[in-house]
């Protein structure tokens, strides 16, 4: 009776154990994440450039993201969110640009290429997190901070001005750098083992427009956008 009696007990620890370290191992959820997301520059002089959707040319603006993280006791969570952005637009809107060598000058733009890569840290937090009744339960907010690498490349036709149109040549201009950026977020995710989530965000890419080359990047004060993101989620 006496053996019984201890055998019951050590099953009954050993559940209770297994109890308490299923429900640690709740607290912290691993996931991984791909997204499509939508992009709109908010500046006019870069959404001439880059528009958000160009029907004649079909040219838009596309962007691939990533996401890396843990969610912690279901009401934050610490992501790492690198993306790839990336447009190739022809026979775009023309634009004035000053040189410092030739003067002022009309360009026209017959071949544009922009990519950037977002490398971001983000927070989230699940305001409803534990409300399991609410619908607002995979509800978040987020904000993110991190470098971008941007590279741009025009070729242009160049022109006295926009109205006689006297041609002066072709020029093509590159340039690429690294840049801070800025956003925040508001979202649904699911972390599910596989799971779903939308986004909308507000990046902020302010531009020091100090590389003096008839490139948009040099023009635009900034490259904020207004973003929608369709992810897919892994947890693990």
């Amino acid at each position: 009776m006496k053996k019984l009696l201890i055998a019951v007990f050590v099953l009954l620890m050993t559940g209770n154990a297994f109890s308490q370290i299923k429900s640690r191992s709740n607290d912290l959820n691993f996931y991984a994440g791909v997204g499509y997301k939508l992009v709109y520059l908010t500046d006019n002089t870069a959404r001439s450039a880059y528009p958000f959707f160009q029907l004649s040319q079909g040219d838009f603006l596309k962007e691939i993201t990533g996401q890396f993280g843990a969610v912690i006791n279901e009401v934050a969570g610490v992501e790492f969110a690198p993306s790839y952005l990336f447009t190739t637009a022809y026979s775009n809107n023309g634009f004035y640009y000053t040189s410092p060598t030739v003067g002022r000058r009309y360009y026209v733009p017959s071949d544009s290429r922009l990519f950037a890569l977002p490398l971001n840290m983000r927070i989230k937090f699940f305001p409803q997190g534990k409300n399991y009744t609410s619908f607002l339960n995979k509800a978040y907010i987020s904000g993110g901070i991190g470098m971008m690498y941007i590279s741009e490349e025009v070729v242009s036709q160049v022109y006295t001005d926009d109205v006689n149109f006297n041609y002066l040549g072709t020029v093509r201009a590159e340039n690429d750098f690294w840049n801070m950026n800025y956003e925040i977020a508001v979202g649904l995710a699911s972390y599910s083992k596989i799971g779903y989530g939308f986004e909308l965000s507000y990046r902020f890419v302010p531009l020091s427009n100090d590389v003096l080359k008839p490139l948009i990047t040099s023009l635009s004060p900034n490259f904020n956008s207004v973003n929608l993101t369709a992810n897919i989620i892994f947890s693990f």
